[in-house]
């Protein structure tokens, strides 16, 4: 026997074997899916033949519904289907930049609690280390919790739709709490920063050679470059090389396959 309930954000299966009841929480939009569940997915892709479609899908069921692989199995094929058809229209979502949104966190005294999240709200006040920090990992999906990171701080002050967010202290203070973030809320801020990235004068190759002048080579940026053994003018090239193709870079589409 098969149930099915509509919720908000996902919906509620329920079906029998012979042994046991399953439940299963389906998303029906992509805030119901998060940042970490569409990493794993990725990674799915990345290893596997693209056109084994069964196995695909099974991955999709299991990390999507999080379900245990051989639970899969056991799912009815026409619901089966229903279940993909369903995890699908999710990702044909329009995914507009959200400004803000809420999640659990840890507060300062390492309690759980409800904490609400801001898109930084003047990109032209980004500082030299946020721009590094970015830069180094929203071209990457698996990095893509710590660029968020970057691009969302806890809500400091709000009046209406004005608010301000914490001072940055690195990516790696919210990155392991970003990857719980709803995945349209980061597709949404990812396409906005690449737009913006066409006609954002600020952050042009120029720009970061008068502050190279005036400031000298932070420490952040110059141990990055010492890891990764570039010299500064081979790094300066290459952001030139990904302004260039920030402009060309057409409209994101996350479809599954």
């Amino acid at each position: 026997m098969f149930f099915y309930t509509v919720k908000t954000k996902s919906s509620g299966f329920r079906y029998h074997s012979m042994v046991k009841e399953y439940k299963l929480d389906v998303p029906t939009k992509l805030e119901g899916i998060t940042l970490r569940q569409y990493q794993d997915y990725l990674k799915v892709l990345d290893k596997w033949d693209k056109e084994d479609e069964v196995y695909i899908k099974t991955k999709m069921l299991q990390i999507f519904c999080n379900l245990d692989i051989e639970d899969t199995f056991k799912v009815p094929l026409n619901n089966f289907d229903f279940i993909i058809d369903a995890l699908n229209r999710c990702f044909k979502e329009e995914t507009p930049l959200v400004n803000r949104f809420e999640m659990s966190a840890k507060d300062e005294y390492g309690e759980e609690t409800i904490v609400e999240f801001g898109f930084i709200p003047k990109l032209d006040d980004m500082s030299f280390g946020e721009f590094i920090d970015l830069d180094n990992n929203i071209s990457d999906w698996q990095k893509m919790h710590k660029a968020m990171a970057v691009l969302f701080r806890p809500v400091i002050f709000k009046k209406k739709e004005f608010y301000r967010v914490m001072d940055y202290e690195g990516s790696n203070k919210y990155s392991d709490v970003m990857l719980d973030m709803p995945v349209n809320v980061a597709i949404g801020a990812m396409v906005f920063f690449y737009r913006l990235g066409r006609k954002l004068p600020s952050y042009t190759v120029d720009y970061l050679v008068k502050v190279l002048k005036k400031q000298g080579v932070p420490p952040q940026l110059k141990q990055t470059l010492d890891k990764s053994g570039v010299g500064i003018n081979q790094y300066l090239q290459s952001l030139k090389k990904m302004q260039l193709e920030l402009m060309k870079q057409p409209d994101f589409q996350y479809i599954p396959v």
